[in-house]
C-alpha cells in the first residue's frame, strides 16, 4: 500500500502578493482546486474506478462525494478499487493507492495541471510505502509529511520559472515579466501569465462562496469588488478591515491524531481504517464548522438597498478564513465568529458528523471544542491591500499570545486550553506600518498603553483552565463596558457625550507622558465625572492602570477604548447579558 501526500506551499505568498483584490480572490480559488477538484479529477481519470467524484458544484457536495462509499470505497476491502481519498481540502490532499505507478501518474496529472492552470502555484506530491497489516497509518503520516518537507525545500522556487532573459517587460500588479496586454478594466495594461491566470479564476471562487449563501442566507449577497464594497461605505467615512482568523491548535491535533483516537483492541488493519474513516471525518467537519461560523457572523453586518452585505471572503476553507469588509463592522464580525466557531465545534449533530470534533478535541485537549484567534487590521481603502494583509497576520499571531496564556495541565505537560482572541490596530498614520514598531511604541519593559489581545471565549468555559485569571483580564466584555461610558450621550443635550471628548484626549495625551502625568490628570477629573462611571475606563481607585496577573506589567485599557469606540456599536450590556 502507498500514501500519497499533495500539498501546496507558500500559499499566503502565493495569494496576498497583490494589492488587486480580484486575483487575491482568484488565488484562493486556484489553491482551493488544486487540491480538490485537480485531484479527485486524477483519481477518476487514473483509477477508472471512481467515476463521478469529481462532479461537485460547492463544498457541501463535494464532501458528500469523499463520504460516499459508492463513489469513494475503502480500498483494503475492495479488490477492484485502485485509490482511495481520504482528505481533499484546499491546498491538500491525501490519497491511499495500492501500486505506486498509480501514485505517480495522480501527482503527475495534478502538478501538469497546476502548470498550466495555475502557473506560479507551488504544488507537488510525495509517496511513502507501508504495510497495511502491520505498519501504523498514523506513523506513515508523519513521515510522509517530513519527507515532504524534506523534498520541497530542495525544490526551485516557483520564481525560477519566469527568467527575465531577454529583457521582457514587468507586469503591473505582480512585478513578474509581462505576457500579455489586459484591457478589461478599461485600460491597457501588461499582466503576467500568473496575474491573469488568477484573474481569470476570481468569478469562480466568488461564486463558491455565493452558493453557502444560497442555502443559509439567500436573501443577501457579496460585492463583486472593492470598488462596489466602498461605494455603499463612502457616506459614512469610509474604513476598510482586512480580517485574519485561524485555527488554535490544530496542527498539534492532527500530528497527534492516532493518539486520540487509538483503541487496543483493534488490530493494525482495524486501527489503520479507524484512522482513515475518522480523519476524513474531522477534516471534513472542520470545513462544515468554519463556514457555518462565517455565515452566522454575517449578521453584524446590514445588508444594502440591494441586499449586499459589506463584506467579500478571500478564504473560507479548514480552520482559515480571510476576508475585507466595513472597518466599522470588523470587530463586531470577528467576535461573532469565533463565538460561533466555538459553539459550531461543539455540536454532536449529525449535520456535524455525530460530533467528532468534540470526541477529538476531549482527548487532545480536555475540553469538547477548538478555538481560533483572529487578526484585524482596520486601514484607508487606499492603503495597500497585501501590506494590510501582513498586518493583520502578526495581529493574528499575537492573539495567539492566549494559548500560552490559558493552558490545561496534563501529567506530561501542558496543553493549550480551547480560548478564543483577537488583536486589532486601527492604521491612522501610514508612515509605521511594521507591527513591531506600532507595539514598541506602545509597551516598555514594565508598562502597556494596551490591553490587547481580547479573549471573547465566556469566562465561565475557562474558569477550570491555567491562566483563567489572564484570561479574565483581558475579556472583551471589559472593552465594550470602557466603550460604552465613553460613548453614553448627555441626557440633556443628545450632541453630547456625558464625558467631554476634550478631557478622554486630554487623558489620552497624558498616558504618552508617563503613567505618572496619566494618574495625575486622572484624579484632578475623577471626582468631578464619578457619576458619569468614569472609573470604568480605570484600573483601580487612583491609577488608569492595573496590574496583570503573572507578568506584573501595568496595563491600561483606555487607549484601546477610545481607539474602537468608533469602530464597535456598544450596546447596554445589562440588556446584553439577558439576551
Amino acid at each position: 500500500m502507498y500514501l500519497v501526500l499533495i500539498e501546496t506551499s507558500g500559499n499566503q505568498n502565493y495569494i496576498f502578493s497583490s494589492n488587486k483584490l480580484k486575483e487575491n480572490i482568484g488565488a484562493s480559488e486556484l489553491t482551493y482546486i488544486a487540491g480538490t477538484k485537480w485531484v479527485l479529477k486524477a483519481v477518476e481519470q487514473v483509477s477508472k474506478s471512481n467515476p463521478g467524484l469529481s462532479l461537485f458544484k460547492n463544498g457541501q457536495q463535494l464532501r458528500a462525494n469523499i463520504l460516499n462509499e459508492k463513489l469513494n470505497p475503502p480500498i483494503d476491502t475492495n479488490n477492484n478499487i485502485e485509490v482511495e481519498v481520504i482528505v481533499a481540502t484546499s491546498g491538500k490532499a491525501l490519497l491511499l493507492t495500492k501500486e505506486k505507478t498509480t501514485a505517480q501518474k495522480i501527482i503527475q496529472y495534478v502538478t501538469h495541471t497546476a502548470l498550466k492552470e495555475a502557473p506560479g502555484l507551488d504544488i507537488c506530491g510525495v509517496i511513502y510505502e507501508f504495510d497495511w497489516n502491520n505498519d501504523s497509518l498514523g506513523e506513515i503520516n508523519r513521515k510522509i509529511h517530513q519527507k515532504f518537507a524534506t523534498f520541497r525545500s530542495q525544490r526551485p522556487a516557483p520564481d525560477l520559472r519566469f527568467l527575465r532573459l531577454p529583457i521582457i517587460d514587468e507586469c503591473s500588479t505582480s512585478g513578474l515579466p509581462a505576457s500579455q496586454i489586459d484591457n478589461t478594466d478599461g485600460e491597457t495594461v501588461v499582466m503576467s501569465v500568473v496575474s491573469c491566470s488568477k484573474r481569470d479564476s476570481s468569478k469562480e471562487g466568488l461564486e463558491r462562496i455565493r452558493e453557502l449563501l444560497k442555502k443559509e442566507k439567500s436573501e443577501i449577497d457579496f460585492p463583486n469588488s472593492t470598488r462596489q464594497l466602498i461605494d455603499y461605505l463612502e457616506n459614512e467615512g469610509t474604513w476598510l478591515s482586512v480580517i485574519h482568523a485561524d485555527g488554535n491548535g490544530l496542527g498539534e491535533i492532527f500530528l497527534d491524531f492516532e493518539k486520540h483516537i487509538k483503541n487496543e483492541h483493534q488490530n493494525c488493519a482495524e486501527a489503520n481504517r479507524n484512522y482513515v474513516e475518522k480523519l476524513r471525518k474531522f477534516s471534513i467537519a472542520l470545513d462544515i464548522c468554519t463556514e457555518k461560523a462565517f455565515i452566522s457572523a454575517l449578521d453584524a453586518f446590514k445588508a444594502t438597498d440591494k441586499k449586499l452585505v459589506t463584506i467579500i471572503p478571500l478564504v473560507l476553507g479548514g480552520d482559515d478564513l480571510t476576508v475585507v469588509c466595513d472597518g466599522k463592522i470588523a470587530i463586531e464580525f470577528t467576535k461573532k465568529f469565533l463565538t460561533a466557531f466555538e459553539k459550531e465545534t461543539k455540536s454532536q449533530s449529525q449535520e456535524h458528523l455525530d460530533g467528532i470534533i468534540p470526541e477529538i478535541a476531549e482527548k487532545a485537549l480536555g475540553v469538547p471544542r477548538l478555538s481560533a484567534c483572529a487578526g484585524i487590521a482596520i486601514i484607508k481603502p487606499k492603503f495597500p491591500f497585501s501590506v494590510a494583509y501582513e498586518l493583520a497576520e502578526k495581529l493574528m499571531q499575537s492573539a495567539k499570545e492566549v494559548k500560552k496564556k490559558v493552558t490545561h495541565f496534563h501529567l506530561e505537560k501542558e496543553k493549550p486550553y480551547p480560548c478564543s482572541s483577537f488583536d486589532f490596530h486601527i492604521l491612522y498614520d501610514s508612515s509605521s506600518v511594521d507591527f513591531k514598531t506600532i507595539r514598541s511604541k506602545l509597551e516598555s519593559e514594565n508598562k502597556k498603553l494596551h490591553n490587547r489581545p481580547y479573549v471573547v471565549t465566556c469566562e465561565d468555559d475557562i474558569t477550570k483552565a491555567n491562566g483563567s485569571e489572564w484570561a479574565k483580564f483581558h475579556q472583551f466584555s471589559k472593552l465594550e463596558a470602557k466603550i460604552k461610558v465613553l460613548v453614553t450621550k448627555d441626557e440633556n443635550d443628545g450632541d453630547k457625550r456625558k464625558l467631554p471628548n476634550s478631557q478622554m484626549h486630554d487623558l489620552k495625551a497624558g498616558l504618552f507622558l508617563g503613567k505618572e502625568v496619566a494618574d495625575a490628570r486622572y484624579r484632578l477629573i475623577r471626582d468631578r465625572y464619578h457619576d458619569q462611571n468614569i472609573t470604568t475606563l480605570a484600573g483601580s481607585q487612583d491609577s488608569l492602570f492595573e496590574r496583570e496577573p503573572d507578568s506584573g506589567i501595568d496595563i491600561t485599557g483606555l487607549l484601546d477604548a477610545i481607539d474602537a469606540a468608533e469602530f464597535l456599536n456598544v450596546v447596554n450590556v445589562e440588556d446584553k447579558n439577558n439576551v
